[in-house]
């Protein structure tokens, strides 16, 4: 049974929630998972034995996580030599305004450019608006953003804009794409 690797990055928590789906998603093609959250100690563990590795990271301050970008800088040679697929979790993916779209491009080839990473697949995935977890100044600030960017701005629910279903039809494609066999889904 071919094993993937799952590295994500988050701040406030979607993008933890999306790497578990692909996650899932993955198992489902009855393929093992190793599920990794980049800031862990066991990221620095992580081996070349992979048969393929999605890495996932959020887009906060135009910046993704260092703790990821340090997991791909250490890692990058294996794994551009086997099938990966990177994410980058954003509010500028969810938005419709073309501008908007192609921020969230210009952010995900900034980390590739960074990082070195040459993934088989990379692309914007819409994250999400947690209000309720942010304190006063930080909801404050995402409220003027999300006006900005014609999100909501109720700031006593959170708003999750992530499309699972686009999700699922971008790992299956990829699982088809790296050949990884296993149980179809």
């Amino acid at each position: 049974m071919s094993t993937v690797l799952v590295v994500y990055g988050t701040t406030d928590g979607q993008t933890r929630k999306i790497a578990g789906f692909v996650a899932e998603a993955l198992q489902r093609h009855g393929l093992k998972v190793d599920l990794i959250d980049s800031a862990a100690p066991s990221a620095d563990a992580v081996q070349p034995h992979y048969a393929a590795a999605v890495l996932a990271g959020s887009l906060h301050e135009h910046l993704h996580q260092k703790s990821l970008q340090h997991v791909v800088r250490s890692n990058v040679a294996w794994l551009n030599a086997i099938p990966t697929l990177f994410l980058s979790v954003s509010l500028e993916a969810a938005m419709s305004d073309p501008v908007d779209r192609q921020q969230a491009q210009h952010h995900l080839r900034g980390f590739l450019d960074t990082t070195g990473l040459q993934p088989m697949v990379a692309c914007p995935v819409a994250g999400a608006l947690r209000y309720t977890l942010y304190y006063w100044l930080r909801r404050t600030n995402f409220n003027l953003i999300a006006r900005q960017m014609g999100a909501s701005t109720d700031t006593t629910h959170n708003c999750e804009y992530t499309d699972w279903d686009a999700l699922q039809r971008t790992v299956d494609a990829f699982v088809a794409a790296a050949r990884l066999g296993g149980a179809e889904a």
